[in-house]
């Protein structure tokens, strides 16, 4: 398996990164339990690191995985605000017309050519929160996971399917280190 791609800066801590969904009534319809199209994890579990940029007040956010892309962002002491965009397919969508589907670059199949359809996104993935100070390091890091699901980017068509909104979902994240600088 691939490594992981290196994590700039000055390694923090290394820890292991639970979240559990918080459900609120405006989530994007593919992230509410119960709901058909339902198509995210209700809690997610990875190892990863922090680091500090030195000489400045960046900081990164790194998972240990194969391919995975650093969250990049700025630090304030153990306060972290760091974020990663991705292009991805949101599946069971519903589109208005056929304009739509096409407008939207969705795909569509033959028997339900204006639903069940496949549409590109836009997915920035913003994780925000504090390591837990203690004499010689950190003990652990508690914050939240936020996911904004955006049309990817040109000219807005006059009809959208709905994955188009733009949208989010979130997690309550915490961690325990595993490992030091």
């Amino acid at each position: 398996m691939p490594n992981p791609i290196p994590c700039p800066g000055d390694l923090q801590a290394t820890l292991d990164f639970a979240a559990d969904q918080v459900v609120l009534p405006t989530d994007c319809f593919f992230a509410r339990p119960g709901n058909p199209a339902y198509q995210v994890a209700g809690s997610i579990s990875f190892p990863g690191v922090i680091s500090f940029i030195p000489g400045s007040n960046g900081a990164a956010l790194c998972r240990s995985a194969a391919h995975a892309v650093p969250n990049l962002g700025t630090h304030t002491g153990p306060a972290i605000d760091v974020a990663s965009v991705a292009l991805l397919n949101v599946g069971a969508c519903t589109c208005p017309s056929t304009a739509a589907v096409t407008a939207g670059n969705c795909l569509c199949p033959p028997n339900s050519p204006l639903s069940n359809c496949s549409c590109p996104v836009v997915q920035e993935q913003r994780i925000q929160g504090s390591l837990q100070p203690v004499p010689g390091g950190f003990s652990g890091f508690d914050g939240s996971l936020i996911y904004t699901v955006t049309p990817p980017p040109g000219p807005v068509p006059a009809e959208i399917c709905d994955c188009h909104v733009i949208c989010t979902y979130s997690y309550a994240l915490a961690a325990k280190v595993v490992g030091g600088r």
